[in-house]
């Protein structure tokens, strides 16, 4: 067996930041990511306890693309990859209000494979990406509205 791929029970729905995670019978390998893409679905907002306390999570699916540049200066697919992502805080319920399906995106976190077993013994694999940051490609962008400096953000959940 591969150091790297150990038989796990699947876990419930991962809602917990990677930083907050511990359960030893999880398989994950993690590294910094930041990707290009475009959302498959608008971000689903939820409010789970977290330390006794009321968290809000955004989930979402991205793809992300590999545009080649043609000899001709146009651009064609490189192919690409399907994400689950999810960002905390106050940046969950701002991608949650702003962020419809297909905006093209940046986002930045941790990449992790997590493996699991299912009820019936067989094994999936799925890639997700524990984000910190997401923001709007500016060449998608018809109209912006800014946030005035007074409006107060919570200085724990600005990181």
């Amino acid at each position: 067996m591969n150091r790297n791929t150990v038989s796990t029970v699947r876990p419930k729905v991962s809602v917990m930041p990677w930083w907050r995670q511990s359960d030893p019978r999880r398989n994950e390998m993690s590294t910094l990511f930041s990707g290009t893409g475009n959302l498959g679905n608008a971000p689903d907002l939820k409010h789970v306890e977290v330390d006794g306390e009321q968290r809000p999570v955004a989930d979402m699916r991205i793809f992300f693309d590999r545009r080649v540049k043609q000899e001709d200066g146009s651009f064609a697919d490189g192919g690409g990859f399907w994400v689950t992502a999810s960002i905390w805080g106050w940046r969950a319920e701002a991608a949650a209000k702003l962020l419809p399906k297909g905006a093209r995106i940046f986002a930045r976190g941790r990449l992790r494979e997590e493996t699991w077993e299912d009820d019936q013994g067989e094994q999936h694999t799925q890639l997700r990406l524990d984000a910190d940051y997401l923001t709007v490609d500016l060449l998608c962008v018809d109209a912006l509205t800014v946030r005035s400096k007074s409006d107060p953000v919570d200085d724990e959940e600005s990181d």
